[in-house]
C-alpha cells in the first residue's frame, strides 16, 4: 500500500470545520442581538431626552406654567410620560424645574427615564413681591404737638 496524497478532508477535519462555523455564527447572531437591544435602549433615551427638552422649552417660553405635573401621556405618544417637579432652593426667588419623562408601556413599568433640572425664577416669588410694592406704604402717624407750646 502506498501512502500518497489524499484527495479530500477526513470525517474528523469536515467535523471541525462545521463546529467552529456554527460557533463563529452563534457568537455572532448573539453579537447582533446585544447590539440591536443597546440600539432600541439609544433610540428610547434620545426620544426621552427630546421630550424633556420640549416640555422644559415649553415651560420657559411661558406656554405652560411653571408649576408641578404629575405623571401624564405625551401627546401624539401615548406609551411615552412625563411629569414635571417644582423644587424649592436656598436661594431666595429661585426653584428647581425638574422635568422628567419616560417610555411607560405597562401602568408604573417604566424605561428610558430622563431627567432634566433647570434654575428658574420663583413665579410665586415674583407675585409676593408685586403684592408688597402694590400696597400703600403705611404712614406714620402725626406727631403729637399737644404737649409742645407754640410761638
Amino acid at each position: 500500500m502506498r501512502l500518497g496524497r489524499r484527495q479530500g478532508f477526513s470525517l474528523l477535519e469536515v467535523l471541525l470545520a462545521t463546529s467552529i462555523l456554527i460557533g463563529s455564527a452563534i457568537v455572532l447572531l448573539e453579537l447582533v442581538s446585544i447590539g440591536s437591544r443597546h440600539a432600541s435602549s439609544a433610540r428610547d433615551l434620545t426620544k426621552s431626552q427630546l421630550i424633556c427638552q420640549t416640555k422644559l422649552n415649553e415651560v420657559l417660553a411661558r406656554v405652560a406654567p411653571v408649576e408641578t405635573v404629575r405623571p401624564m401621556p405625551v401627546e401624539d405618544e401615548p406609551e411615552w410620560v412625563y411629569w414635571i417637579d417644582v423644587l424649592p432652593l436656598k436661594q431666595p426667588g429661585l426653584v428647581a424645574l425638574e422635568v422628567n419623562a419616560a417610555h411607560e408601556r405597562q401602568p408604573n413599568k417604566q424605561t428610558a427615564r430622563f431627567t432634566l433640572v433647570r434654575w428658574v425664577r420663583d413665579p410665586q416669588f415674583n407675585k409676593a413681591s408685586e403684592t408688597q410694592a402694590a400696597q400703600p406704604e403705611q404712614s406714620l402717624p402725626p406727631p403729637d404737638t399737644s404737649g409742645v407750646s407754640q410761638p
